[in-house]
Formats: structure tokens, C-alpha cells, sequence
């Protein structure tokens, strides 16, 4: 076991290494960055002094080599679109990413769990059909996508969510939260949408396999869900302890 996670931390470590490598050179060939944080009009002795404070007219692989150095450290340099920090700037949006990451995960939970059960113990109804045909949408439109078209409809058209920022929110210590306030509920819930609708169809999905293999496989389960069919609760319950228990 110590060597899978050694093995697999030795590859995360090359992997971002190259992928470092790929965007630095493409950050260094692609474009001036001194024009894009300078201007068009600035004179030639301002490229050149802030060519000189960025350390860019130094060999590629010394500042490579010195990018990875200090990233070790938590600096990444400077945003060129901001001129700040771009650590302050991470530490800045955490509490936003990591807020939205859990109302993602939440609703792909709450949403695929019941999914799969139903569309287990009802797999000829119409609406277990619907329901298995949103999850193929889900699986096949890209995230950009769906997030374009849940704006359409529900920030464009119907005006009902906003379409872009956190809304009002409160701070408790460091931590910034809009799980508080009325706006910033209502900000969550078309980007933790477009997040985990892909989630949710896998769980759906991956639920739906596992309870019909129970069905299949365990005596007895057919008739205990058919008589829980009407308790979701009870069939998810019966379900897990009939497929994640230990068999003797």
C-alpha cells in the first residue's frame, strides 16, 4: 500500500511538473506579458525596467528553475491581469471554491442517491425512464455548456437566479461565506447545478447497478424492496447494508 501511494505521489509530482513546464513556455513564447500589464503606449525604458524586475530576460530554464522554487515556497508570482500576489489572490477566493465544491457535491449526493434507487425499484415507469434519459444528458453535454444554458433560462429569460457573483456575504473570523445570506444561497445555485449534474448522474447511475445486482444476487431482497418501495429511506438502508456489509 506504501508503495502504490508513493508511486502514484511520484507521478502527481511529474505530472505537475510538466504541465508547469507546458504553461510556463507558453506563458514565455505566446505574447509579451510586459505589453499586456504595461499597455500598448509605454515607453521602451518602462518594458525594459519591468522586463528586468520580472527576471525575464533571463535564460528560460533559469527562470523555470526559479518558478518551481519559489512555488515550493507558495509564491506563484504576480497576476498580470491584477498586478497582486497571485497566493493572496488564491487565499482570497478559497472560501468561495471550497463553498462551492461542497454545494456541488451535495447536490450530487442528494440528487443521484434518490435517483438510483428509484429508477432501481421502478424500472418500468415512466418516470424512471425521464429520469435515466436527464442522467444521459447529464453524462453527454459538456459542463460549459449546460452552465451557458442554466443561465439562459433561468438568469436571461425568467430572471429568477443571478448569473455571475457570490451576492452578500458575511465574515466570521477570516472566512468570508455567503451560505448566510438569502442572495448568496440563491448565487449557488445554478454553479453547484452545472458542477454536479455530471456527478450526479454518475452516482445515479453507479446506485441504480448496485441495487439492481442486490436484487439479482441476494435472496430474499425482491420481495423485502417490494415492500419498501414507498420508503425510499428504508430501500437506500436495506440496500447498503444488503451490499457494503461483509459477507460471512
Amino acid at each position: 500500500m506504501a508503495a502504490f501511494i508513493l508511486r502514484r505521489l511520484g507521478q502527481a509530482i511529474l505530472v505537475m511538473l510538466t504541465v508547469g513546464l507546458i504553461a510556463f513556455a507558453l506563458f514565455r513564447y505566446v505574447g509579451d506579458p510586459v505589453i499586456f500589464m504595461l499597455g500598448q503606449d509605454a515607453t521602451p525604458e518602462d518594458r525594459a525596467r519591468v522586463t528586468q524586475q520580472l527576471g525575464l530576460d533571463r535564460p528560460f530554464y533559469v527562470q523555470y528553475a526559479g518558478f518551481v522554487e519559489r512555488a515550493l515556497h507558495g509564491e506563484f508570482g504576480l497576476s498580470l491581469r491584477q498586478v497582486r500576489p497571485v497566493s493572496s489572490l488564491l487565499v482570497e477566493r478559497l472560501p468561495a471554491t471550497l463553498e462551492l465544491s461542497f454545494m456541488a457535491a451535495l447536490f450530487a449526493l442528494a440528487a443521484g442517491i434518490p435517483m438510483g434507487v428509484y429508477t432501481a425499484l421502478r424500472r418500468d415507469s415512466w418516470f424512471s425512464h425521464f429520469l435515466l434519459a436527464v442522467s444521459l444528458i447529464g453524462v453527454s453535454l459538456p459542463t460549459f455548456l449546460i452552465g451557458i444554458l442554466l443561465i439562459l433560462v433561468f438568469s436571461v429569460q425568467l430572471g429568477w437566479l443571478p448569473s455571475f457573483g457570490r451576492g452578500d456575504t458575511v465574515t466570521v473570523g477570516w472566512w468570508s461565506t455567503g451560505l448566510l445570506t438569502a442572495s448568496g444561497l440563491k448565487a449557488l445555485i445554478l454553479p453547484s447545478i452545472t458542477l454536479g449534474l455530471f456527478q450526479m448522474t454518475l452516482i445515479q447511475r453507479l446506485v441504480r447497478s448496485e441495487m439492481l445486482e442486490v436484487l439479482r444476487t441476494e435472496p430474499g431482497s425482491s420481495a423485502i424492496f417490494s415492500a419498501v418501495r414507498g420508503k425510499p429511506c428504508c430501500a437506500i438502508r436495506r440496500a447498503a447494508r444488503c451490499r457494503f456489509l461483509p459477507r460471512a
